[in-house]
């Protein structure tokens, strides 16, 4: 929308895809030849495509591109990765390892998808939120 004859800049996401992004909100990124040392708190989705040392811990989602690597632990909303972590990963919503992914640590979400090709070292717990998960009980059947 024009105000006071100025025309709006043009939008850089128009007509591309946002690799790895999961909404159109802002997000941090750390470029594919980037390394970062330190922590990411915050509210607002990050993506690495470079090289991470530290830990994240956002409200939004944690995307890790196909060149990312992170040492680290990483807690977000959900968590989608496609590079290397070495580090736990938790997810209140789901996370996601992609047929690329390589994460050594664990894994823990009330979702979680792992792509086939995707490597994991480490163990993957599912609980519906913060609850623990009810045991599992075998019914017998009387005859």
């Amino acid at each position: 929308m024009a105000i006071f004859g100025k025309t709006d800049p043009p939008d850089p996401s128009a007509g591309q895809e946002r690799a790895g992004a999961a909404s159109s909100s802002p997000a941090t990124v750390i470029g594919a030849k980037a390394r970062f040392v330190g922590e990411i708190t915050g509210d607002e989705d990050i993506l690495i495509h470079g090289r991470f040392e530290g830990n994240i811990e956002v409200n939004r989602s944690v995307t890790v591109a196909p060149s990312g690597e992170i040492k680290g632990d990483i807690h977000g909303r959900s968590v989608v990765v496609g590079g290397r972590v070495h580090g736990q990963i938790r997810a209140d919503e789901r996370a996601e390892l992609l047929a690329s992914a390589s994460v050594q640590g664990n894994v823990s979400a009330p979702k979680v998808v792992i792509a086939e090709g995707a490597q994991l070292q480490g163990n993957v717990a599912m609980s519906a939120g913060d609850s623990p998960a009810a045991p599992v009980q075998k019914q017998v059947e009387e005859h």
